[in-house]
């Protein structure tokens, strides 16, 4: 075993959680919108039966006022299940990108120093990854089939929140990548600007110096003419 393969199950562990959430996210949503469209079926029936002492002007008015609040509600449903996923994605991006940079640095320190200790850290620690794998397996399939049981349909629910997760993952990558250039831009500006404020301040000073020095030469000269 490779510390490779070590830091792939970790990852796949990772990946599978991120589904997991995704997959409650999902269910919520969907439960959401089923419950809002429960209720609108409910109210459309109540108001209809109401007819012999509500007009139909009445009853149209009053089922499209109950539909125009739901739609509220259900932009603000996906509207906070898109920011929910966003932030698991940015959380499976930054553990992601844990894993490999921890896995990276052991690997060149454990090859500099000869110590071989990782090949058998693997072998070591293996088993267990696997058996936590198979665990958050069957968890991540039962996140799934709560997702079918809420939504009362038969989708590919670990499917779509694995889509969901590559996409938010990738957004937060490339999120993160603009931040650290801008932060290693500004970092970079600030130091040249600090090198320039001192170069400026040692040539000021280099100056001053000379400039004394020929004064004091000056006075020297003219005092010994004098005398």
């Amino acid at each position: 075993m490779s510390t490779k393969n070590l830091s792939t199950v970790a990852n796949e562990v990772i990946e599978s959680y991120g589904i997991i959430n995704i997959n409650v996210i999902n269910a919520y949503r969907f439960g959401g919108e089923r419950m809002i469209s429960f209720v609108d079926e409910r109210f459309a029936d109540a108001v209809n039966r109401g007819a012999p002492t509500l007009s139909k002007q009445i009853r149209t008015n009053l089922i499209d006022s109950q539909q125009r609040v739901s739609g509220f509600y259900v932009k603000g449903l996906q509207y906070g299940s898109d920011r929910a996923q966003s932030a698991v994605g940015m959380a499976v991006d930054l553990a992601s990108k844990g894993v490999n940079m921890v896995a990276a640095g052991a690997e060149r320190i454990d090859t500099a120093a000869k110590l071989n200790a990782l090949e058998k850290l693997n072998r070591a620690v293996m088993p267990a990854a696997k058996v936590v794998v198979q665990v958050v397996e069957r968890v991540e399939q039962g996140s799934g089939k709560l997702v079918q049981r809420v939504s009362g349909k038969a989708v590919p629910a670990n499917a779509v929140a694995a889509r969901a997760l590559k996409s938010t993952t990738k957004k937060a990558a490339a999120a993160r990548k603009r931040v650290a250039k801008t932060v290693t831009k500004t970092a970079a500006k600030a130091k040249r600007t600090v090198t320039t404020r001192a170069s400026k301040a040692v040539a000021t000073t280099a100056t001053k110096t000379s400039n004394a020095a020929r004064r004091v030469a000056r006075k020297a000269s003219a005092t010994a003419a004098s005398a």
